[in-house]
């Protein structure tokens, strides 16, 4: 009987390849198969999405422009909210796990950790968490890179964006907006208003720092800036200095990951959709800078930034 791992892919684009990347890993070194649950954690979004609103986002599986050599798994492996929760419950009173579980600290934080490769699992186990570090899955770079190739290559011909990519020295920029008021309902709530609203002017501030620090770096730089939302977006970044890209709605995702991932110099924001394309840059001379902020670590895990990437 062959032991199998199930990845639940659930969240945004960043996440996803997260998810992914980390059961990779997990599968590998504990001699696992790996599978991937394409529906019961969208539909769970969904359900949330739902009720909320997230702006600018309704959740889907993602990972389907990849070259992923995993296969779906058959519907037996997929544990619908309630089932999942209860064999969760049970799960802790078992020798053999059937669930690996992402540690929290008493302040909801994560860290790197290799102790799960020594617990006891049963044939079949779940992982539980985003496991946002490199350290998790960084021994199957390699790998990855193929993974996380694409099927299809998009028609950029026509595209001002790829152009600047091929012919100058560009350097990727990322602004996440509405960090604190994602949701429909939140433009009411003045509390979550001012939380984004310091959050920007933090990440405003490590951008400029990140400008000089390539001013100085490269010669003539070209600044690209992707956004979820662009608006007012002029107000803090001169038109004149930065390029706004602004690819086709319906394919935006695609695209603007696409393009990411062509450059070789980057701004990391306090994002994982720009972490990634980052991460997966394999060119000789890239440069890679991510904020000392601890403010702009958006994810749980501390170990989040990359311990080779500068830090300003």
């Amino acid at each position: 009987m062959s032991k199998n791992l199930i990845i639940r892919i659930s969240n945004g684009f960043g996440n996803q390849m997260f998810l992914y990347a980390a059961a990779y890993a997990f599968s590998k070194k504990l001699g696992y198969n790996l599978l991937i649950d394409d529906e019961t954690g969208i539909e769970q979004d969904l359900r949330k999405w739902k009720k909320k609103k997230r702006i600018n986002w309704i959740p889907k599986y993602e990972l389907g422009i990849f070259k992923l050599k995993s296969n779906i798994a058959e519907s037996k492996y997929k544990l619908g909210y309630l089932k999942r929760k209860c064999l969760k419950f049970i799960d802790r009173f078992y020798f053999k796990k059937n669930f690996l579980i992402e540690k929290r600290n008493k302040n909801k934080r994560t860290i790197f950790s290799d102790k799960y490769l020594f617990q006891k699992y049963s044939e079949t186990i779940y992982p539980e968490g985003y496991f946002e570090s490199e350290n998790y899955f960084k021994d199957y770079r390699s790998d990855l890179l193929d993974e996380f190739s694409f099927k299809l290559s998009p028609n950029l011909k026509n595209s001002i964006f790829k152009k600047m990519i091929d012919n100058s020295n560009v350097v990727s920029i990322a602004f996440r907006n509405n960090r604190f008021s994602e949701f429909v309902t939140d433009y009411k709530n003045e509390q979550k208003l001012q939380k984004t609203a310091d959050f920007e002017n933090l990440m405003i501030k490590y951008i400029y720092r990140g400008v000089e620090y390539f001013k100085s770096k490269i010669k003539d730089p070209k600044f690209l800036v992707w956004s979820n939302n662009f608006e007012n977006l002029d107000q803090y970044f001169d038109p004149n200095i930065f390029t706004f890209v602004k690819n086709d709605i319906e394919n935006k995702i695609f695209l603007d990951f696409y393009l990411m991932c062509q450059c070789k110099y980057f701004i990391v924001g306090p994002t994982s959709f720009h972490w990634w394309p980052a991460w997966l840059c394999d060119h000789e001379k890239r440069i890679i800078i991510c904020p000392k902020d601890l403010e702009l670590n958006i994810s749980s895990n501390i170990n989040f930034w990359p311990e080779s990437w500068i830090k300003i």
